[in-house]
């Protein structure tokens, strides 16, 4: 499924930064931030749009922050993604207008359990959503205006990690009464996990048992953002998301492990039943473990819902690591980090605690035309160093490929990395970095690669019927010395120009990848 395209209709794969919350009209800032998104090879800058700044008066609109951000994307070159901060920023009203904070008669705020305020408003509350929503189509209907035809802003989140805070739901008296009537017919065939019931009855909790009251809540939210959705696509149909506080943390119960009734990995059946115009529910994924990792991906990878992640750390070895995994093995669309001004020095300088994970995008970003052709074909193979790894074996149809780390095995026989001083502080992340890296197979023997600390070996599997094959897979001729030409190169578009020829020394072991750099791989087939 293809979200992203450019004003062409061509495909993309957005990689870049976010801005941090307050940048926004803000000239100094966000310069250094799209400074930071240069040096991790992106095309893409998401910034916020306060609802506050643009509707300070009711039906009074304020549009120069979004038009001075798309100006300056378009100046640089860059995608953009805007996201409305409106009544829900990671579950509260921070950037709601004060003419609607002050007024919580009308706009509704939710209530806790022991029937105080908690610092969220209702989504159960019609006069906050046809405020919000107008404001939103407002909104889209300007970009429209403004942005119809050259297609910088590529998409729009509605709202920010919404859900109620510190509450399981919302317990006001009218809200309850809402509860209290039979569950959507919509929602009848939903079974959640862990809910402890066979689904039977009409009630919520005889159809999600303990989880009850968080699927109330995201059915609420659901609503709320598909009525938003369906004003804002009235105006301008692009591509609408939400991005989500994970629910895969601590002992995963909502409202004291993450907000009640977020678009979490247990409740997106329920999303897509009624929010059917959010074109994509997003996974904030600040998440180092890897295997926490694959179980979300793996839950918003989706044939409904391909996997876009709109915020990750800004840096780090896990993030570097786990991200080829994304692009890989489930299908990423596309990826940004979060907080750009964390990323560079007061002269826009990449910081040393940056350099991993830019090295990691500018991998993806190198292959972004085949990884664009070729998701979800299984020939994208991620190759990533973890702990106590010093190689990594892939069987292929036609090859066994093994490849080696190079700060686990050193620099011997790697090419030109025997020329190389690992002390020269140039070459300290070749010698150290984790390695990873991304290969793709194009052809039966033809691959691309591109990484860090990596370098790939690969030796001819026998064929099936051959009766003697022992004598082929003990020669130099089965193995990666045998091939047409090594090239390091880019691509225009989806053409590949080769910038140098690698021979001799530089391809007759393994074949490298060290700084993120693309390499054509073209291997005899006889």
């Amino acid at each position: 499924m293809t979200i992203f395209r450019d004003r062409n209709g061509r495909p993309i794969l957005p990689l870049g930064l976010q801005t941090h919350n307050s940048s926004t009209g803000v000239p100094e800032m966000l310069e250094r931030e799209i400074a930071a998104v240069k040096h991790y090879g992106g095309n893409l800058l998401e910034a916020p749009v306060y609802w506050y700044r643009i509707e300070k008066e009711p039906g009074c609109y304020d549009y120069a922050d979004a038009d001075d951000l798309i100006r300056r994307c378009r100046m640089h070159g860059l995608h953009l993604i805007l996201l409305w901060f409106g009544v829900n920023k990671n579950g509260h009203p921070n950037y709601a207008p004060e003419w609607v904070k002050t007024h919580p008669e009308i706009y509704a705020v939710a209530q806790g359990r022991d029937g105080g305020r908690v610092a969220s408003m209702s989504p159960l509350c019609d006069a906050t959503l046809e405020a919000d929503s107008r404001a939103f189509a407002a909104f889209m209907a300007h970009l429209r205006q403004v942005d119809g035809e050259e297609r910088t802003v590529i998409a729009v989140q509605v709202e920010n990690e919404i859900g109620l805070a510190n509450t399981d739901m919302d317990y006001r008296v009218e809200a309850q009464e809402i509860y209290r009537q039979p569950v959507p017919e919509k929602l009848r065939n939903i079974v959640l996990e862990d809910s402890g019931v066979t689904p039977w009855g009409d009630t919520w909790r005889s159809r999600f048992g303990r989880h009850a009251h968080e699927a109330f809540m995201a059915w609420a939210h659901a609503e709320f953002v598909e009525k938003m959705a369906l004003a804002g696509k009235a105006e301008y149909d692009l591509p609408l998301m939400i991005n989500v506080m994970l629910g895969e943390q601590g002992f995963e119960e909502a409202g004291l492990c993450y907000n009640s009734g977020a678009a979490v990995g247990r409740v997106l059946d329920i999303y897509k039943a009624a929010a059917p115009h959010i074109d994509l529910i997003c996974p904030d994924m600040y998440v180092p473990d890897r295997l926490r990792y694959r179980r979300v991906c793996g839950r918003y990878a989706r044939p409904d819902n391909p996997l876009f992640i709109p915020e990750s750390p800004i840096g780090g070895v896990a993030n570097a690591l786990n991200m080829m995994e994304a692009f890989a093995d489930y299908g990423c669309i596309g990826m940004a980090c979060f907080g750009a001004g964390r990323a560079v020095d007061m002269q826009g300088n990449l910081l040393d605690e940056s350099r991993e994970m830019a090295l990691s995008m500018r991998t993806v970003a190198n292959l972004a035309p085949l990884i664009l052709k070729y998701r979800g074909t299984g020939r994208i193979h991620a190759l990533v160093q973890q702990e106590f790894m010093d190689k990594q074996y892939l069987r292929l149809d036609g090859y066994h490929v093994e490849a080696k780390f190079i700060s686990a095995t050193g620099s011997a026989r790697w090419g030109m990395g025997s020329f190389l001083n690992p002390a020269a502080p140039e070459n300290a992340d070749i010698f150290t970095a984790r390695g990873r890296a991304l290969l793709i197979q194009t052809d039966a023997h033809e691959f691309y690669l591109a990484g860090c600390g990596v370098k790939v070996d690969f030796r001819r599997r026998p064929d099936p019927m051959a009766e003697d094959s022992f004598p082929l897979l003990a020669s130099r001729q089965c193995g990666t010395l045998n091939f047409l030409s090594v090239e390091e190169g880019h691509f225009e578009g989806e053409e590949w120009v080769c910038d140098r020829v690698r021979n001799g020394d530089e391809s007759n072991f393994e074949l490298f990848s060290h700084r993120g750099q693309a390499v054509r791989i073209r291997l005899n087939p006889n």
